[in-house]
């Protein structure tokens, strides 16, 4: 019932939206083309929404989501401030869109709001190994999501090189080494934007074989890109070899509740393994502190903001979708 409001609410606020800027482009001929781009655009909008898997919708989803990232959020900002500069003047709203621009990106790139902020999000992950603390679990299957653990093979590089959520690697290596499945099922398709003959699954068996996992424990899942499409895959791989459809699922810390409930969603008992934190983590007893550094803007701590936006955007995304479980 939820999700249905949802929908509603949001399909609201869209037309709304887009009938305020189909009166204001006028009628004549020179707004006609307006209205046309305005319809062009609707139809890519759609397709990016139901189809962010396509070139086209792909190419859309990327760009509306650069959009809304605080960087690119600025950086249109202060697009549209130096156009209303001119003759040595500035008119307004622009000196308050360059101010909000300048907010954005000096709190969003400050050490302190971004660990807070991580924290937030990593909530779900650190209740998660707290309630499997006192027993190791097992299950049928391990499932490794590994999209964006390596980099790509390329001719002046023979060994596979590692990504910083290469971690996931790491861990689902000790899960399976500890005896808790017998199977680790290796969820990465196709890299975006590399045109290569392999898959990224292959790189991370590779991987996984240094860590002496046998091959014959490792199922390789090569054609998914998203958490959705892993969780259908895997669904499928459980039902086909006879298995119960009870995985322990590895991701990062920040990914793990949209991972967990797009599982679910499917019948799937979910043991979640989360990985890869950027704040405290549980496995260890440390904590953080903070330092005069920390309140300092820095590339860091703007890169890992947008990864916990970019993910409540995706998780959003999947509840207006409807591809998460109740809980939600």
């Amino acid at each position: 019932m939820l999700i249905i409001l949802t929908r509603i609410v949001f399909c609201i606020l869209l037309i709304s939206i887009l009938k305020s800027l189909w009166d204001n482009s006028g009628g004549d001929q020179k707004h006609l083309i307006s209205k046309l781009l305005l319809v062009f655009s609707v139809i890519l909008l759609i397709l990016a929404f139901y189809a962010p898997d396509s070139p086209v919708g792909a190419a859309v989803f990327r760009f509306l989501a650069f959009a809304f990232k605080p960087l690119g959020f600025s950086i249109i900002l202060l697009i549209y401030a130096t156009t209303l500069i001119s003759g040595g003047g500035i008119k307004n709203p622009a000196p308050s869109l360059i101010i909000t621009a300048l907010i954005v990106l000096i709190i969003t790139s400050a050490p302190v709001f971004a660990i807070w902020a991580a924290q937030q999000a990593e909530e779900d992950a650190i209740e998660a190994v707290s309630a499997s603390a006192c027993c190791d679990e097992r299950a049928d299957a391990i499932v490794l999501l590994g999209q964006g653990t390596t980099q790509p093979i390329i001719p002046d590089r023979i060994q596979v090189q590692l990504t910083k959520t290469s971690e996931r690697i790491i861990h689902a290596a000790q899960l399976y080494r500890k005896g808790l499945a017998p199977y680790i099922i290796v969820s990465a398709g196709p890299r975006i934007g590399e045109d290569l003959n392999t898959v990224e699954a292959q790189d991370i068996k590779r991987v996984l074989a240094l860590l002496n996992v046998p091959s014959s424990a490792i199922i390789i899942e090569p054609n998914s890109s998203t958490v959705h499409d892993s969780a259908i895959e895997s669904r499928e791989i459980l039902d086909e070899r006879g298995l119960e459809p009870k995985v322990i699922l590895v991701t990062s810390a920040i990914q793990i509740r949209r991972a967990s409930l797009t599982f679910t969603d499917l019948g799937m008992k979910v043991i979640p393994a989360p990985t890869d934190f950027n704040t405290v983590n549980p496995y260890e007893d440390s904590s953080y502190r903070f330092v005069l550094a920390d309140f300092l803007p820095n590339t860091e701590a703007l890169l890992l903001t947008t990864d916990i936006w970019e993910e409540y955007l995706a998780l959003f995304y999947y509840f207006l979708r409807g591809w998460l479980a109740p809980g939600f």
